[in-house]
């Protein structure tokens, strides 16, 4: 009595990442796919450019940060200014009052700083007549009063291969479609950088590839997103 043995797929791409799911088919070959974008930021004849909304931070949730360090740098002051009104001069409330004042006021600045000013998107642009890939990364100084700092990477496209990977880490849980930059005419890999996030639905990630795919091939005839 024999027994079929079964393979589990095998990454394409080495070294193999802890997350991956699937290898896409390489950026070349006909896309299977039926290509869609979700978000579109401007398409020509030229470049491609995509969004990509930064999901770790919720916007709303630094308003309301906001709000709550305002009204708790208004209440130490009071409780600073009455307590020295009545008192005189008390070493335990200085401390108290003026620095948990400082300290609000800090995170009212942090929270208004990073809803106002940090970019919300870091894009991908991806350029068909030079056949390069363009990515937007953002890096926080760990002085929070310092403006961000924009870096963008450039990629032969040639070298770019596709996986979808699953991230269980809280914040950033989902599907993510993944560019890896292999060295030229090899599957060993380079580098590793996010393209596109999905929450629970893979198979859009497969879309996106196949758009990007096409678009590179100067194949027109591509949906609106």
């Amino acid at each position: 009595m024999s027994f079929m043995s079964f393979e589990y797929p095998k990454p394409r791409l080495h070294p193999k990442h802890n997350n991956w799911c699937e290898d896409l088919p390489e950026n070349h070959e006909p896309q299977l796919v039926p290509p869609q974008l979700r978000w579109l930021t401007e398409r020509n004849d030229i470049y491609l450019e995509v969004p990509r909304y930064r999901i770790e931070v919720m916007w709303g949730g630094m308003l309301f940060s906001a709000f709550l360090s305002f009204i708790s740098a208004a209440l130490m002051m009071m409780m600073f200014v009455i307590q020295y009104g009545l008192k005189g001069y008390d070493l335990f409330v200085m401390i108290v009052g003026g620095g948990g004042s400082i300290v609000a006021l800090l995170l009212l600045f942090y929270a208004l700083k990073t809803y106002f000013i940090e970019p919300r998107s870091l894009p991908i642009r991806l350029n068909r007549k030079r056949q390069k890939l363009y990515v937007y990364n953002y890096k926080q100084p760990w002085q929070p009063w310092r403006k961000a700092i924009t870096r963008i990477s450039v990629y032969n496209w040639a070298d770019i291969h596709g996986e979808v990977h699953f991230e269980s880490t809280p914040g950033i849980r989902g599907y993510h479609l993944y560019g890896a930059l292999c060295e030229p005419g090899t599957h060993q890999v380079v580098e590793r950088f996010v393209l596109a996030k999905e929450w629970g639905e893979r198979e859009q990630l497969n879309q996106i590839w196949s758009y990007l795919c096409m678009y590179m091939q100067h194949d027109d005839e591509l949906p609106p997103p």
